[in-house]
């Protein structure tokens, strides 16, 4: 496993630049999930990630000729998923249905009265700027086209001119009117038009994608779902590979609320109580998901965890540890911990720069024992 000297330095500019959609708080890095996959599966393996987030393992699952399977909670994780899976073989049929979509905005923009709109998402944008994000994402939610709305996602907040809003932060949404004000940077809250920023963004999608064909829906099974129970049949899998959540070391819905907004989650608490991140819960609810873990891996096979010690509050807590302590009771004995190897994060590469919250990163590496006794259980 040498190749596992990843973490330090960018695979950005390696990287299919399908895996830049949108941005997504403390996700995998390709290049480690690459050396992974090659490592431990071969092609037409099915692949897990039961914590997909921005879908950047099932992506290079299906790059790699393998299938791949994918859960999350959050429809914003679900969308960047499927989106990355269903995206177009290539630019010109990107392109296309990108026109059809923009299209569509021109005969519906003026439907919408913007006062049905929550006053905290008006404030982002310029209101004919608004008008046409909310038809360019009801095409989406009509047609079910995620590849467009994680386009959308990903160009809906921002400074630079070739984002929709008014000058914010781009991970997290933030209003910067305090250090570009509107009397000093006039152009920056003036109306930003829809069609050329997404036309680009297509374009830059595909600057390299590595798509070498269409997957079909045999290639992929992403569902919005729970990790505590895994839709999928009892060792259906040939490998999981993700990285679950930090103890509380991220606000994954708080932190992606705009987004969620116009994906049709308006409460971004509710979403934030049914997330495996609270400290109360974490321990028990994280056993409930290596127990499904266990029973969808097939006998023999491995399952890889990158999982990080977070710091938050005076408070050190190990997430490798506590999860290499808990699989083997949580999965009855099946999942035994077969190598665990400890890296430090680089400051570049924090999801929060400056901060001490997660310093190190542990790669988990379980192994379900050959004669498990898993009942076959279906959650279909």
């Amino acid at each position: 496993m040498k190749e596992l000297g990843l973490w330090n330095g960018s695979f950005n500019g390696r990287e299919s630049t399908l895996q830049q959609l949108a941005p997504y708080i403390g996700k995998l890095k390709s290049g480690i999930v690459r050396s992974l996959i090659r490592h431990f599966t071969k092609p037409g393996d099915w692949i897990l990630d039961p914590f997909s987030g921005s879908g950047v393992v099932p992506l290079e699952a299906l790059l790699l000729g393998r299938r791949a399977a994918a859960t999350d909670l959050s429809i914003y994780g679900y969308c960047l998923t499927r989106g990355k899976a269903e995206s177009p073989a290539d630019i010109d049929d990107a392109v296309a249905r990108t026109g059809r979509m923009l299209r569509y905005v021109e005969r519906h923009k003026s439907d919408f009265d913007l006062r049905s709109v929550s006053e905290w998402v008006r404030s982002f944008f310029h209101p004919k700027t608004l008008r046409e994000i909310l038809a360019a994402y009801e095409f989406c939610h009509a047609k079910k086209d995620y590849f467009l709305a994680a386009c959308l996602s990903g160009i809906l907040h921002h400074q630079r001119p070739g984002f929709l809003s008014y000058p914010a932060s781009h991970m997290v949404p933030y209003l910067r009117t305090q250090l570009f004000p509107r009397e000093v940077f006039p152009h920056l809250y003036e109306y930003r038009p829809l069609a050329e920023r997404i036309t680009k963004k297509i374009h830059r999608a595909y600057r390299r994608s590595l798509i070498v064909k269409k997957w079909n829906r045999d290639s992929y099974d992403i569902r919005l779902a729970d990790a505590r129970r895994l839709p999928f049949e009892c060792n259906s899998m040939d490998f999981v590979l993700t990285s679950p959540p930090y103890y509380k070391a991220l606000d994954y819905a708080r932190d992606n609320r705009l987004r969620l907004w116009f994906l049709g989650e308006p409460d971004w608490h509710k979403l934030e109580e049914r997330l495996t991140t609270r400290v109360g819960t974490y321990e028990s609810e994280m056993k409930q998901c290596l127990a499904e873990i266990s029973r969808v891996l097939k006998p023999g096979s491995y399952c890889a965890m990158v999982v990080g010690e977070v710091r938050k509050n005076g408070k050190t807590r190990d997430t490798g540890t506590i999860l290499g302590l808990s699989a083997h009771e949580a999965s009855g004995g099946d999942l035994t911990l077969d190598s665990m190897l400890e890296d430090e994060i680089p400051a570049v590469r924090r999801s929060r720069r400056g901060t001490s919250t997660t310093r190190t990163e542990k790669l988990l590496v379980f192994r379900k024992t050959l004669n498990s006794t898993a009942k076959i259980i279906s959650h279909a």
